[in-house]
């Protein structure tokens, strides 16, 4: 036991002392990293082939060697990710846990909100809510749409229940609905079909899907799944197998197909870039029905596509002469953005793409565009929602966007997980995918108009207009026998307390540094204080030393950060709390591999030095800036 504590104790030395190491001595791989990547590559193969489970062990066999802390953080994250495309929410929490601990710098908005998706999705909402709380104050997260569209979703999860009538009902396909993905309906002449995918991979950006089968929704068709296996011909036989990867498009006069490819970098491994997960990119192949020879010709890639880059999500529109279409290709607006090309008689080409503009594309992901009318439909995580992708329309006159006509779709066509490729029957009849019953993957719903006469009850006992309008009880008329839709301004801002900035102190101290200050003068410059109704300001202690004087310590820096709002002009309402010392709440085992629990409790912990216990005590010397919104 003597011993083991010995050993324990050196290896906290051991930690502290890299801490202060060089940076040519932090880059200098350990002999557990090269092991380690060795298997890290190993698992890389398995998962490209589609065999998760084994990939995943070997993946979890990579911790069992010491780690530094950079590839370490990294390799977590990196699993947490992958654990996320086989939606095994369980799973991926931990490591993503444990990337934060380790090397939280690594993670992006996308990390932070894979990983709130992860734990709302797993039931864990008061973990979710903490964390993305403790995010909330960074100017990244304040500002990503996604993020702020999350903090809605935790706040109105359990308050989606329409009062009186709603615009729509919507119901899941029973006879097409099952364990895998259905996450495509589109036109093929006069017959509906979807897709469905028997992958247990599942893209977060739902760009493409593996291992895809195309059905008619109409149960007496012959490419109904009834008839899946028999003799009878496919509809696809005509597709090469590996460009049945995703949504494609018919022309309405059935003379063009687009459909998507999945391309694979096989000398890459798995990928990842600051968007998360890049290993699979997508491309968008066409074919032209030859009349003469009844048959489709050879399939040619739509328009030059960047490596590197996915293209996915087409549709067909104005007499097959126009597509539209989803991709991260640089120079949009952040992740996937929506573009159209029309096709150009002359060359027998398609032109290059032109994005969509503001009005549609925004920091986020805008994916699944369609038209009805003259309504471009669309899905987006970047525009003010309820959460995950919301489906959105906005006119769509001569090729453009008409500026300020955006609109959302009411609840139960959006909900707080994510609603995407919705498909007009007519103006009252529809199909929406929506992955809104998680255990099943994605699923295709079937939207109606009410047109029983009802009306929506405006008595709203019980809940406030902000709530109303998120659940659906709340409409806004855009055109008597159109949509019913609140617009974006009505959508509600999250009502709990939420995190706006976090600022550090050095030990024993409550003057503001540099960096604080230069982060509460950028926060005060780009705030929207006319939004904010109080501004609720805690400090805190570290636990070295007396409680009662961390008391007065964190009483003084919250007292300080208030004096400077005041002193630079923020005129909202300012509630100063004192919380006092915050225990220590440090995982060794997470910071160094093998050390058992036993051996990471308090006792090892006082048994440190004063300047290691400072160190690790620095998150807690701080002050919380929160905002009560109007």
């Amino acid at each position: 036991m003597i011993n083991n504590i010995l050993r324990s104790y050196f290896l906290l030395l051991l930690f502290f002392a890299s801490l202060s190491a060089t940076g040519d001595e932090i880059r200098n791989e350990t002999e557990g990293d090269r092991r380690a990547k060795g298997i890290e590559s190993r698992a890389d193969r398995k998962f490209v082939r589609q065999d998760f489970d084994e990939a995943m062990a070997i993946y979890e066999s990579a911790f069992k060697n010491t780690l530094s802390a950079k590839y370490g953080g990294a390799l977590h994250l990196k699993v947490g990710r992958l654990y996320l495309t086989l939606l095994d929410y369980v799973a991926a929490i931990p490591h993503y846990e444990s990337a934060m601990a380790i090397a939280s710098d690594l993670f992006t908005s996308a990390d932070v909100c894979n990983y709130l998706d992860a734990l709302r999705f797993s039931g864990e909402r008061m973990k979710a809510i903490g964390l993305a709380r403790r995010y909330a104050y960074r100017d990244t997260y304040h500002s990503d749409q996604r993020y702020q569209n999350i903090l809605h979703a935790l706040n109105y999860e359990g308050g989606f229940l329409p009062i009186g009538t709603p615009e729509y009902t919507v119901r899941g396909l029973d006879n097409a609905n099952t364990s895998n993905s259905e996450f495509w309906v589109g036109l093929k002449g006069n017959e509906y079909f979807y897709a469905s995918s028997k992958s247990r991979f599942h893209d977060p950006s739902k760009k493409f899907y593996h291992r895809s089968n195309y059905f008619s929704l109409n149960e007496n068709s012959e490419f109904s799944i009834k008839n899946e296996g028999n003799s009878k011909r496919r509809l696809l036989d005509m597709i090469p197998e590996g460009l049945q990867n995703g949504p494609m498009s018919f022309s309405s006069n059935m003379t063009r197909m687009v459909v998507t490819q999945v391309h694979y970098g096989k000398d890459e491994g798995i990928g990842m870039t600051a968007q998360g997960l890049n290993t699979f990119q997508t491309r968008l192949y066409y074919s032209n029905y030859d009349q003469k020879r009844k048959g489709w010709s050879s399939f040619k890639e739509a328009f030059p596509q960047k490596e590197g880059y996915s293209y996915s999500h087409p549709f067909l529109f104005n007499n097959d002469r126009s597509l539209l279409f989803a991709s991260d290709v640089p120079g949009g607006f952040g992740g996937y953005d929506i573009y159209v090309t029309h096709w150009n008689d002359k060359t027998g080409t398609w032109n290059d793409p032109v994005n969509l503009g503001s009005q549609v594309n925004t920091e986020g992901d805008e994916i699944s565009p369609g038209l009805f009318d003259d309504m471009l439909i669309f899905s987006s995580n970047g525009h003010v929602g309820f959460g995950g992708y919301d489906v959105y329309g906005i006119t769509y006159e001569n090729g453009q966007a008409v500026l300020g006509s955006l609109i959302h779709f009411d609840y139960p066509i959006n909900t707080v997980h994510n609603d995407f490729s919705l498909l007009h029957i007519d103006e009252n009849r529809g199909y929406i995918v929506s992955d809104r019953k998680t255990a099943n993957k994605d699923d295709i719903y079937y939207f109606e108009r009410n047109t029983r006469g009802e009306k929506k009850n405006n008595m709203l006992f019980g809940m406030s207009e902000a709530q109303a309008v998120s659940n659906g009880s709340i409409g806004l008329m855009r055109e008597e026998g159109k949509f019913n839709v609140p617009q974006k301004e009505s959508l509600p801002s999250s009502r709990f307390a939420e995190h706006t900035l976090s600022l550090h102190f050095d030990f024993d101290s409550y003057k503001l540094e540099s960096d604080a200050l230069k982060a509460l003068d950028l926060w005060r410059k780009i705030a929207d204080f006319s939004k904010i109704d109080t501004l609720i300001i805690e400090g805190y202690a570290d636990e070295i030393g007396g409680e009662e004087y961390n008391q007065t310590l964190s009483e003084k820096r919250a007292l300080e950060v208030s004096s400077w709002l005041k002193h630079n002009g923020v005129m909202a309402k300012l509630l100063v709390q004192g919380m006092g010392q915050v225990p220590a709440d440090i995982d060794f085992s997470t910071l160094l591999p093998g050390l058992s629990r036993e051996l990471s409790g308090q006792s090892l912990y006082k048994s440190l030095p004063l300047e290691n216990r400072i160190r690790l005590n620095q998150d807690a010397r701080r002050v919380d800036i929160k905002a009560i919104t109007k």
